[in-house]
């Protein structure tokens, strides 16, 4: 418990030292030499990050600023982050992976989205409470979350939802409406646009569990990341970002 305390706190400090006030020795500090980088938008390795930190370090700051949303999750050797920040005129909603090995932030994956004007569920794609501090939670949230993805998403047994999904589900996806009836419209509707069908990684904290998955969103390899908190055995609320793979 002691060393996802520590890996929480080097995220934080990354996002507020490198990424807030350019700290560029730190950021060298705690990213290992043989740093493995999946995001796409950014060269590969340690001086992948590096060079798009110093380009950030060079960028004109904002006349105004808004106070940006973060939520951390921990489990083992991975941090995940889920933020929203304004971009100009855009709030972007990002979910960023980290795994550690030896103390040092060697892999990393992300999403990144521009939050729509307008949704159907009316909820922002990136707000809400912090994980619970009950971890004993945590081993059957995850298997929860699991069996949904398997049971429902992956293997479309929509008429267990139930199961899993409480009826006052609070929806943060825009194209989502509330409640358990509007997963389902969604799921029942969306088989054409995109697809899940394999679980890569599952990270829980508490009443927090992520889910990574692979699969298609218009006939493109992609990228997809769950957020649920779960609630006496049912998931009561759920965000989620993607991204496409090139």
């Amino acid at each position: 418990m002691q060393s996802i305390e520590i890996n929480k706190s080097i995220i934080r400090d990354f996002y507020q030292r490198a990424v807030g006030q350019g700290d560029i020795a730190f950021a060298r500090q705690i990213i290992a030499d043989d740093y493995i980088q999946h995001s796409p938008g950014l060269k590969p390795g340690k001086a992948g990050v590096l060079e798009a930190l110093e380009y950030m370090k060079q960028m004109p700051k904002p006349a105004t600023t808004t106070t940006p949303f973060m939520r951390l999750i921990a489990e083992g050797d991975y941090v995940v982050t889920n933020l929203s920040f304004d971009w100009g005129d855009t709030r972007k909603v990002v979910v960023d992976l980290f795994r550690f090995e030896n103390g040092k932030v060697a892999e990393h994956w992300d999403a990144v989205e521009d939050e729509p004007d307008t949704t159907l569920n009316g909820h922002p794609m990136m707000d809400g409470p912090m994980p619970g501090e009950d971890a004993d939670l945590t081993m059957v949230n995850k298997q929860l979350v699991c069996d949904f993805y398997q049971r429902v998403v992956i293997d479309q047994q929509l008429e267990v939802m139930p199961d899993f999904i409480a009826p006052d589900l609070v929806q943060h996806m825009p194209d989502i409406a509330d409640g358990i009836d509007g997963l389902r419209t969604y799921l029942t509707k969306s088989s054409e646009t995109w697809s899940i069908r394999l679980i890569d990684r599952v990270i829980g904290e508490g009443d927090f569990v992520v889910v990574q998955t692979q699969g298609q969103f218009r006939h493109k390899q992609a990228t997809f990341y769950a957020i649920c908190r779960i609630n006496d055995g049912e998931i009561v609320e759920q965000w989620g970002v993607k991204r496409l793979v090139p």
